[in-house]
């Protein structure tokens, strides 16, 4: 595992600040080519990710959420030998191309039959669980350890993410106008990242990120 950097995350918020933090993802709002109006919720102090509310067309961010998907974002890329430098430019650009992509999901025609679809493979993946009575707390939980149709549940899982988020790419590719051919290399680098941290994922990455580890414990202790 990478040990943190902090001399990169000081270099990413301080120009981050210089470009008027919340004042940039505004910008970077009212310069994208839609003829809907997409609203903005920024928290300054509040630990909110990035993501995007379609129903009512809100992109919520904070400070410490854009941060920290700059600094990851540098991580990644500058690990796989393309170096992108750290500057007021790229994160300008990162700013329009993180809007982008949230209000794709926004202008995504399918998105809650995507939703839905990710909510029944969800279920039948806790099915799984209980069927085959997993132990999420063992420490001797992968791939190669569960059953089969477990597994499906969880390729089918990544593979509904994916396509989500590759679709909300590939609609913000459309609404933005690139300033050069790095500021196009940039938007495809940010879509590969954001696409492998979805690949990457796991059963037990699953089980924690939508806290089935809690509720697991609460049938334990009602059964």
């Amino acid at each position: 595992m990478t040990s943190f950097d902090s001399n990169r995350y000081r270099k990413i918020a301080f120009y981050y600040k210089d470009l008027g933090e919340k004042k940039l993802l505004k910008k970077s709002v009212s310069n994208l080519n839609i003829d809907k109006r997409v609203f903005l919720y920024y928290s300054k102090y509040s630990n909110v990710p990035i993501c995007a509310l379609p129903r009512i067309k809100f992109v919520l961010s904070s400070r410490s959420g854009f941060l920290s998907f700059c600094y990851n974002f540098f991580t990644f890329v500058n690990s796989n030998e393309n170096c992108i430098i750290i500057s007021p430019s790229s994160i300008s650009s990162i700013a329009k191309f993180v809007i982008s992509h949230e209000v794709g999901h926004i202008l995504d025609p399918d998105i809650y039959k995507s939703k839905e679809e990710y909510t029944v493979i969800l279920s039948n993946l806790i099915d799984k669980l209980v069927e085959y009575n997993i132990d999420i707390d063992t420490n001797d939980f992968h791939k190669g350890n569960i059953p089969i149709e477990l597994e499906s549940c969880v390729i089918d899982l990544k593979k509904n993410l994916i396509n989500r988020e590759s679709k909300a790419w590939d609609i913000a590719k459309t609404i933005v106008d690139f300033e050069n051919p790095k500021e196009e290399f940039l938007f495809n680098k940010m879509k590969e990242y954001a696409l492998a941290t979805y690949n990457f994922g796991n059963l037990k990455n699953i089980v924690k990120e939508h806290h089935l580890d809690i509720f697991f414990k609460r049938r334990q202790y009602s059964a």
